[in-house]
Protein backbone atom coordinates (compact mmCIF):
# COMPACT_ATOMS: atom_id res chain seq x y z
CA UNK A 1 0.00 0.00 0.00
CA UNK A 2 1.53 3.41 -0.69
CA UNK A 3 0.99 5.97 1.45
CA UNK A 4 1.02 9.82 0.71
CA UNK A 5 -0.41 11.48 3.76
CA UNK A 6 -1.22 10.56 6.94
CA UNK A 7 -3.54 12.63 9.10
CA UNK A 8 -3.43 12.20 12.82
CA UNK A 9 -6.58 12.12 14.13
CA UNK A 10 -8.74 11.75 17.65
CA UNK A 11 -10.13 8.50 17.55
CA UNK A 12 -13.61 10.31 17.91
CA UNK A 13 -16.70 10.54 16.07
CA UNK A 14 -16.41 13.56 13.88
CA UNK A 15 -12.77 12.36 13.08
CA UNK A 16 -14.34 8.94 11.61
CA UNK A 17 -17.34 10.61 10.06
CA UNK A 18 -14.96 12.99 8.34
CA UNK A 19 -13.21 10.02 7.07
CA UNK A 20 -15.82 8.11 5.99
CA UNK A 21 -17.05 10.85 3.58
CA UNK A 22 -13.98 11.76 1.85
CA UNK A 23 -13.72 10.89 -2.08
CA UNK A 24 -13.63 7.07 -2.73
CA UNK A 25 -10.79 8.04 -5.19
CA UNK A 26 -8.82 9.79 -3.15
CA UNK A 27 -9.27 7.96 0.21
CA UNK A 28 -6.89 4.88 -0.09
CA UNK A 29 -4.06 7.01 -0.91
CA UNK A 30 -3.90 8.30 3.07
CA UNK A 31 -3.32 6.04 5.93
CA UNK A 32 -4.51 7.82 9.29
CA UNK A 33 -3.01 7.88 12.35
CA UNK A 34 -5.15 7.45 15.39
CA UNK A 35 -4.51 8.25 18.94
CA UNK A 36 -7.00 7.35 21.77
CA UNK A 37 -8.24 10.90 23.07
CA UNK A 38 -7.81 11.84 26.34
CA UNK A 39 -10.27 13.31 28.88
CA UNK A 40 -8.84 16.73 31.09
CA UNK A 41 -10.11 14.80 34.53
CA UNK A 42 -8.81 11.51 33.17
CA UNK A 43 -10.82 8.06 32.56
CA UNK A 44 -11.71 4.73 34.16
CA UNK A 45 -10.38 1.50 32.71
CA UNK A 46 -14.52 0.18 32.14
CA UNK A 47 -15.31 3.64 30.20
CA UNK A 48 -11.88 2.98 28.26
CA UNK A 49 -12.95 -0.25 27.33
CA UNK A 50 -16.50 0.24 26.43
CA UNK A 51 -15.55 3.45 24.41
CA UNK A 52 -12.85 0.93 22.54
CA UNK A 53 -15.77 -1.75 21.74
CA UNK A 54 -18.12 1.39 20.42
CA UNK A 55 -15.34 2.47 18.19
CA UNK A 56 -14.89 -0.95 16.81
CA UNK A 57 -18.48 -1.05 15.82
CA UNK A 58 -18.16 2.58 13.91
CA UNK A 59 -15.20 1.38 12.13
CA UNK A 60 -17.71 -1.54 10.75
CA UNK A 61 -20.42 0.76 9.90
CA UNK A 62 -18.36 3.51 8.19
CA UNK A 63 -14.43 2.35 7.80
CA UNK A 64 -15.20 -1.41 6.69
CA UNK A 65 -13.10 -0.90 3.54
CA UNK A 66 -9.79 1.37 4.79
CA UNK A 67 -6.91 -0.29 3.36
CA UNK A 68 -4.90 0.94 6.73
CA UNK A 69 -4.76 2.73 9.77
CA UNK A 70 -2.28 3.21 13.01
CA UNK A 71 -3.88 3.10 16.24
CA UNK A 72 -1.91 4.26 19.40
CA UNK A 73 -2.54 5.38 22.82
CA UNK A 74 -0.42 8.19 23.27
CA UNK A 75 -2.38 10.54 25.12
CA UNK A 76 -3.36 8.15 28.31
CA UNK A 77 -2.52 6.57 30.91
CA UNK A 78 0.18 3.59 29.59
CA UNK A 79 -0.39 1.83 32.88
CA UNK A 80 -4.68 0.78 32.58
CA UNK A 81 -5.62 -2.94 32.45
CA UNK A 82 -9.37 -3.43 30.86
CA UNK A 83 -10.69 -6.79 31.20
CA UNK A 84 -7.16 -8.08 32.68
CA UNK A 85 -5.60 -7.35 29.70
CA UNK A 86 -3.20 -3.99 29.03
CA UNK A 87 -4.55 -1.40 27.63
CA UNK A 88 -3.33 -1.40 24.02
CA UNK A 89 -3.47 -5.56 24.19
CA UNK A 90 -7.12 -4.65 24.56
CA UNK A 91 -7.35 -2.64 21.85
CA UNK A 92 -5.54 -4.32 19.54
CA UNK A 93 -7.01 -7.36 20.11
CA UNK A 94 -10.40 -5.50 19.38
CA UNK A 95 -9.36 -4.69 16.24
CA UNK A 96 -7.78 -7.43 15.11
CA UNK A 97 -10.39 -7.40 12.33
CA UNK A 98 -8.90 -4.51 10.71
CA UNK A 99 -5.76 -3.51 9.37
CA UNK A 100 -4.56 -1.77 11.88
CA UNK A 101 -0.68 -1.41 12.22
CA UNK A 102 0.77 -1.29 15.71
CA UNK A 103 2.63 1.96 17.26
CA UNK A 104 5.49 1.29 19.50
CA UNK A 105 8.00 3.72 21.12
CA UNK A 106 10.79 3.94 23.55
CA UNK A 107 8.37 6.38 25.96
CA UNK A 108 6.51 3.55 26.63
CA UNK A 109 6.13 0.94 29.39
CA UNK A 110 7.10 -2.98 29.04
CA UNK A 111 3.34 -3.65 28.91
CA UNK A 112 2.87 -1.71 25.69
CA UNK A 113 5.33 -3.62 23.76
CA UNK A 114 4.73 -6.63 24.93
CA UNK A 115 1.25 -6.26 23.27
CA UNK A 116 2.09 -5.63 20.24
CA UNK A 117 4.47 -8.90 20.64
CA UNK A 118 1.71 -11.28 21.84
CA UNK A 119 -1.19 -9.95 19.96
CA UNK A 120 1.49 -10.62 16.98
CA UNK A 121 2.73 -13.69 17.79
CA UNK A 122 -1.01 -14.98 18.28
CA UNK A 123 -1.88 -14.01 15.45
CA UNK A 124 -4.09 -11.36 15.70
CA UNK A 125 -1.97 -8.23 14.00
CA UNK A 126 -2.24 -9.42 9.80
CA UNK A 127 0.13 -5.68 9.60
CA UNK A 128 3.72 -7.09 8.38
CA UNK A 129 4.57 -3.28 9.19
CA UNK A 130 5.28 -1.78 12.42
CA UNK A 131 5.15 1.86 13.20
CA UNK A 132 8.13 3.29 15.46
CA UNK A 133 7.21 6.84 17.00
CA UNK A 134 9.22 9.55 18.15
CA UNK A 135 8.74 13.01 19.25
CA UNK A 136 11.29 15.91 19.12
CA UNK A 137 13.10 14.95 22.95
CA UNK A 138 13.88 11.63 21.50
CA UNK A 139 15.43 12.33 18.16
CA UNK A 140 17.41 15.02 18.49
CA UNK A 141 20.30 12.35 18.04
CA UNK A 142 20.26 8.88 16.98
CA UNK A 143 23.16 7.81 19.07
CA UNK A 144 21.88 8.92 22.57
CA UNK A 145 18.72 6.62 22.49
CA UNK A 146 20.07 4.03 19.82
CA UNK A 147 20.71 1.74 22.90
CA UNK A 148 17.05 2.09 24.28
CA UNK A 149 16.22 1.25 20.77
CA UNK A 150 17.95 -1.81 20.71
CA UNK A 151 17.01 -3.17 24.33
CA UNK A 152 13.67 -2.09 24.23
CA UNK A 153 12.31 -2.90 20.69
CA UNK A 154 14.38 -5.21 19.18
CA UNK A 155 11.78 -7.81 19.52
CA UNK A 156 8.78 -6.70 18.43
CA UNK A 157 10.98 -4.94 15.59
CA UNK A 158 11.91 -8.84 14.61
CA UNK A 159 8.21 -9.95 14.11
CA UNK A 160 7.94 -7.76 11.25
CA UNK A 161 9.17 -7.21 7.96
CA UNK A 162 9.66 -3.16 8.24
CA UNK A 163 8.89 -0.46 10.18
CA UNK A 164 7.55 3.16 9.42
CA UNK A 165 9.69 5.70 11.26
CA UNK A 166 6.95 8.33 12.38
CA UNK A 167 8.85 11.67 13.51
CA UNK A 168 6.01 13.38 15.82
CA UNK A 169 6.85 16.89 16.07
CA UNK A 170 4.40 17.80 18.18
CA UNK A 171 2.80 21.80 18.28
CA UNK A 172 5.55 23.12 16.49
CA UNK A 173 5.01 27.13 16.03
CA UNK A 174 8.23 27.80 17.67
CA UNK A 175 10.76 25.17 16.55
CA UNK A 176 13.90 26.41 14.88
CA UNK A 177 12.70 24.58 11.26
CA UNK A 178 16.60 24.15 9.74
CA UNK A 179 17.60 22.31 13.16
CA UNK A 180 14.66 20.24 13.56
CA UNK A 181 14.75 19.20 10.18
CA UNK A 182 18.19 18.44 10.82
CA UNK A 183 18.07 16.28 13.18
CA UNK A 184 15.77 14.30 11.55
CA UNK A 185 17.51 13.76 8.11
CA UNK A 186 20.27 12.41 10.55
CA UNK A 187 17.78 10.25 12.31
CA UNK A 188 16.56 8.46 9.62
CA UNK A 189 20.28 8.41 7.96
CA UNK A 190 21.32 6.22 10.71
CA UNK A 191 18.35 4.70 11.57
CA UNK A 192 17.68 3.09 8.01
CA UNK A 193 21.25 1.89 8.07
CA UNK A 194 20.32 -0.39 10.90
CA UNK A 195 16.38 -1.09 10.45
CA UNK A 196 14.62 -1.88 7.52
CA UNK A 197 12.60 1.47 7.18
CA UNK A 198 9.04 1.45 4.54
CA UNK A 199 7.97 5.02 4.92
CA UNK A 200 9.59 8.20 7.17
CA UNK A 201 6.28 9.90 8.22
CA UNK A 202 7.01 13.64 9.54
CA UNK A 203 4.17 15.02 11.28
CA UNK A 204 3.20 18.15 13.07
CA UNK A 205 0.92 21.01 13.89
CA UNK A 206 0.85 25.17 14.66
CA UNK A 207 -2.83 25.03 16.51
CA UNK A 208 -2.06 24.81 20.69
CA UNK A 209 -5.02 23.17 22.55
CA UNK A 210 -7.14 26.56 22.91
CA UNK A 211 -8.10 28.63 19.91
CA UNK A 212 -7.65 31.60 22.56
CA UNK A 213 -3.61 31.20 22.51
CA UNK A 214 -4.34 32.73 19.12
CA UNK A 215 -7.05 35.03 18.97
CA UNK A 216 -9.55 36.74 20.83
CA UNK A 217 -13.12 36.89 20.90
CA UNK A 218 -14.90 38.66 17.88
CA UNK A 219 -12.16 38.59 15.24
CA UNK A 220 -10.03 36.27 13.22
CA UNK A 221 -6.19 36.13 12.38
CA UNK A 222 -3.89 33.39 10.40
CA UNK A 223 -1.10 31.14 11.66
CA UNK A 224 1.54 29.87 9.31
CA UNK A 225 1.99 25.90 9.39
CA UNK A 226 5.27 25.24 10.59
CA UNK A 227 4.46 21.72 10.11
CA UNK A 228 4.80 21.94 6.48
CA UNK A 229 7.91 24.33 6.49
CA UNK A 230 10.12 21.19 8.60
CA UNK A 231 8.84 18.85 6.14
CA UNK A 232 10.26 20.46 2.91
CA UNK A 233 13.47 21.79 4.63
CA UNK A 234 14.07 17.91 5.40
CA UNK A 235 12.89 16.85 2.28
CA UNK A 236 15.55 19.08 0.75
CA UNK A 237 18.42 17.07 3.20
CA UNK A 238 16.94 13.82 2.97
CA UNK A 239 17.44 12.14 -0.63
CA UNK A 240 17.18 8.59 -0.77
CA UNK A 241 13.52 8.56 -0.92
CA UNK A 242 9.97 10.44 -0.90
CA UNK A 243 9.29 11.72 2.90
CA UNK A 244 5.65 11.12 3.75
CA UNK A 245 3.52 13.97 5.04
CA UNK A 246 1.50 14.15 7.62
CA UNK A 247 -0.40 17.02 10.14
CA UNK A 248 -3.19 17.14 12.55
CA UNK A 249 -5.33 18.52 10.25
CA UNK A 250 -7.32 21.54 12.33
CA UNK A 251 -7.10 20.01 15.58
CA UNK A 252 -4.51 20.23 18.57
CA UNK A 253 -2.18 17.65 19.45
CA UNK A 254 -2.50 18.48 22.71
CA UNK A 255 -6.73 18.24 22.28
CA UNK A 256 -8.31 17.01 25.20
CA UNK A 257 -12.00 16.35 26.17
CA UNK A 258 -13.47 19.35 28.41
CA UNK A 259 -15.20 17.82 31.54
CA UNK A 260 -18.01 20.99 31.19
CA UNK A 261 -21.53 20.28 32.65
CA UNK A 262 -24.00 20.68 29.89
CA UNK A 263 -25.34 23.31 32.29
CA UNK A 264 -22.57 25.92 31.96
CA UNK A 265 -21.50 24.95 28.28
CA UNK A 266 -23.07 27.90 26.99
CA UNK A 267 -21.59 30.07 29.33
CA UNK A 268 -17.81 28.67 28.90
CA UNK A 269 -18.04 28.16 25.18
CA UNK A 270 -17.04 30.93 22.36
CA UNK A 271 -18.12 30.51 18.74
CA UNK A 272 -15.20 28.96 16.25
CA UNK A 273 -14.35 27.80 12.91
CA UNK A 274 -10.84 26.61 11.67
CA UNK A 275 -9.41 26.53 7.84
CA UNK A 276 -6.98 25.17 6.09
CA UNK A 277 -5.15 26.85 2.68
CA UNK A 278 -1.86 26.86 1.73
CA UNK A 279 0.87 27.14 4.11
CA UNK A 280 -1.76 29.00 6.90
CA UNK A 281 -4.71 27.86 8.96
CA UNK A 282 -7.57 30.70 9.05
CA UNK A 283 -9.27 31.62 12.07
CA UNK A 284 -12.31 32.81 12.93
CA UNK A 285 -14.07 33.13 16.38
CA UNK A 286 -17.19 34.54 18.05
CA UNK A 287 -18.68 35.41 21.19
CA UNK A 288 -20.16 33.46 23.99
CA UNK A 289 -22.82 31.27 23.31
CA UNK A 290 -24.69 32.36 25.64
CA UNK A 291 -24.65 36.04 24.79
CA UNK A 292 -24.09 36.15 20.80
CA UNK A 293 -26.66 32.44 20.56
CA UNK A 294 -25.48 29.60 17.51
CA UNK A 295 -26.72 31.91 14.93
CA UNK A 296 -23.25 33.40 14.76
CA UNK A 297 -22.53 29.88 13.21
CA UNK A 298 -23.91 31.11 10.25
CA UNK A 299 -22.08 34.54 10.37
CA UNK A 300 -19.05 32.45 11.07
CA UNK A 301 -19.69 30.61 7.59
CA UNK A 302 -20.51 33.31 5.66
CA UNK A 303 -17.37 35.14 6.62
CA UNK A 304 -15.16 32.30 5.21
CA UNK A 305 -17.33 31.69 2.35
CA UNK A 306 -16.34 35.05 1.42
CA UNK A 307 -13.05 34.55 1.63
CA UNK A 308 -10.63 34.22 -1.70
CA UNK A 309 -9.17 31.35 -0.80
CA UNK A 310 -12.85 29.25 0.58
CA UNK A 311 -12.74 26.40 -2.28
CA UNK A 312 -15.97 26.49 -3.16
CA UNK A 313 -17.45 22.83 -3.59
CA UNK A 314 -14.14 20.82 -3.45
CA UNK A 315 -15.49 18.65 -0.79
CA UNK A 316 -18.57 17.16 1.48
CA UNK A 317 -16.89 19.56 4.27
CA UNK A 318 -16.88 22.70 1.83
CA UNK A 319 -20.38 22.07 0.74
CA UNK A 320 -21.19 21.82 4.18
CA UNK A 321 -19.52 25.55 5.23
CA UNK A 322 -21.46 26.91 1.80
CA UNK A 323 -25.15 25.79 3.12
CA UNK A 324 -24.21 26.90 6.43
CA UNK A 325 -23.70 30.35 4.87
CA UNK A 326 -27.01 30.71 3.08
CA UNK A 327 -28.66 29.73 6.92
CA UNK A 328 -30.11 26.49 5.41
CA UNK A 329 -30.78 23.54 7.74
CA UNK A 330 -30.88 23.61 11.30
CA UNK A 331 -28.54 25.67 13.46
CA UNK A 332 -24.87 24.34 14.27
CA UNK A 333 -23.67 23.63 17.94
CA UNK A 334 -20.37 23.48 19.51
CA UNK A 335 -19.36 20.47 17.41
CA UNK A 336 -20.72 21.01 13.81
CA UNK A 337 -17.59 22.54 12.11
CA UNK A 338 -15.07 19.87 13.62
CA UNK A 339 -16.21 17.18 11.17
CA UNK A 340 -16.38 19.93 7.67
CA UNK A 341 -13.11 21.42 8.56
CA UNK A 342 -11.23 17.80 8.90
CA UNK A 343 -12.62 16.83 5.86
CA UNK A 344 -11.90 19.91 3.89
CA UNK A 345 -8.67 20.04 5.26
CA UNK A 346 -7.76 16.37 4.01
CA UNK A 347 -9.36 16.27 0.59
CA UNK A 348 -7.17 19.75 0.06
CA UNK A 349 -4.29 18.34 1.50
CA UNK A 350 -4.11 14.94 -0.10
CA UNK A 351 -5.30 16.42 -3.47
CA UNK A 352 -2.14 18.77 -3.73
CA UNK A 353 0.27 16.19 -3.08
CA UNK A 354 -1.45 13.62 -5.77
CA UNK A 355 -1.03 16.65 -7.85
CA UNK A 356 2.12 18.10 -7.18
CA UNK A 357 3.83 14.92 -5.60
CA UNK A 358 4.57 17.04 -2.68
CA UNK A 359 2.78 19.23 -0.07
Amino acid sequence: MEINYVPFLKSKQNEIHALAEMASDILPSICPFFDYPKKQNGDTADNIGKSINRLVKKFEKHLKNINGFYFDIYDIDDEIDIDGKHIYAFLLEAFSSFPIIPVVSIDRSDAHQESVVNTKKNSLIDSDVIAFRVTPEDFQSFQVVRDDIEDILSEPFSLFESIDLVFDCRICTNAKIEKIADEIANFSNSFSQRFPVRNIIISGSSIPASVAEVLSSNSEDYVQRIEMDIYNTAQKLWRDKALVFGDYTTISPDYSDADIPPEQMQNRTTAKLTYSFDNQHYFIRGGSLKTKGRDQYFDLAAELCGKDFFRKGNSPGDIYFEEKSNRQGGQCWVSSFIKPSINSHMTYTIQKILANGTI
